[in-house]
């Protein structure tokens, strides 16, 4: 970065803040160097800090963002410098990141609590946060006191928080015991037919063996939890567990397909519409399927047995 004179504006008070009379008089590189130390100052590459849903393949700006540099720059500094210079520095930040910068203040949200909600921890936690989401879900029904048209298209939004959240549950389930229990590794790994598609050399398998936790987290990241009929056998030959029976849960999938990718309408072009006793039918059919997860659970991987190495 281009070293600034002091009268180019406050470097002491906080994040370095111009002198705007200075920056407009000064010599186009001047103005490039003074707007950048003021951006830089502010906003950082999201890569730094900024929490990463690898579900979603996707930064989560928990602090607010994302910031492009051509808003930013040009909000700041309009009137003062030249749109053609702006844009050059613009440019050089676009090359640099990108158009999503993060914010370096980090006011106004928790890290530890916002990561608490992100990560696995405690063999609890993927109960617990199926609960914590359904409970948000209905306490915005609650709040959102709408007309008849627009409370079946949040009902509509409702219903597909319901099946994500269930998806989030059977993910962060799946993860965490097949991270947690040597044993549910090696069966999930021998018994899923994707990780026993091709044969491998002596050099291959001990490569892979190296590598195979990483493999496994990217599968499951990847892996589409929607697909019950897919989930079933990942649960019972991966965890040894017996899986309560999903054929209604199935039905609402189709519901949530037909939400998400056929704009709220069935194949025959009808509207989905559902009342808040259908989404509280909904939530008790997952309350009830997880219950009797948890409950398999608790038989194949004890408390005692289970807490103890971790």
């Amino acid at each position: 970065m281009r070293q600034l004179p002091s009268e180019a504006g406050d470097f002491d008070s906080g994040p370095f803040e111009p002198n705007e009379d200075w920056v407009a008089a000064a010599p186009k590189k001047l103005q490039i160097a003074a707007m950048r130390q003021w951006f830089l100052d502010r906003y950082e590459d999201p890569a730094n800090k900024t929490p990463w849903d690898g579900e979603d393949k996707a930064y989560v700006f928990v602090w607010g963002g994302p910031y492009d540099p051509n808003d930013v720059i040009q909000s700041r500094f309009d009137g003062i410098v030249e749109l053609d210079t702006m844009r050059e520095l613009i440019e050089e930040l676009w090359r640099e990141v990108g158009d999503e910068w993060a914010p370096i203040e980090h006011e106004g949200a928790d890290y530890d609590d916002y990561v608490s909600h992100l990560v696995v921890i405690d063999r609890g936690d993927p109960k617990r946060f199926l609960e914590e989401r359904i409970a948000e879900i209905f306490a915005v029904l609650t709040a959102s006191e709408l007309d008849g048209a627009n409370n079946r298209l949040l009902h509509r939004m409702a219903h597909s928080s319901l099946i994500a959240a269930l998806e989030a549950y059977l993910a962060d389930t799946v993860a965490y015991w097949v991270e947690k229990d040597e044993r549910a590794m090696r069966r999930f790994v021998s018994t899923n037919k994707d990780f026993q598609a091709r044969s491998l050399t002596v050099a291959e398998l001990f490569e892979r063996l190296e590598n195979l936790t990483g493999e496994v987290k990217t599968y499951l990241a990847d892996f589409i939890w929607h697909r019950l009929d897919k989930v079933k056998p990942i649960l019972a030959s991966g965890l040894e567990i017996q899986v309560p029976e999903i054929g209604d849960l199935m039905k609402e999938v189709k519901v949530r397909h037909d939400i998400v990718h056929r704009a709220g309408r069935g194949a025959d072009g009808a509207l989905v519409d559902l009342s808040a006793d259908d989404l509280s039918r909904v939530s008790n059919a997952i309350q009830q399927f997880s219950n009797g997860i948890e409950e398999k659970l608790v038989c194949r991987f004890p408390v005692s047995v289970a807490q103890d190495p971790f």
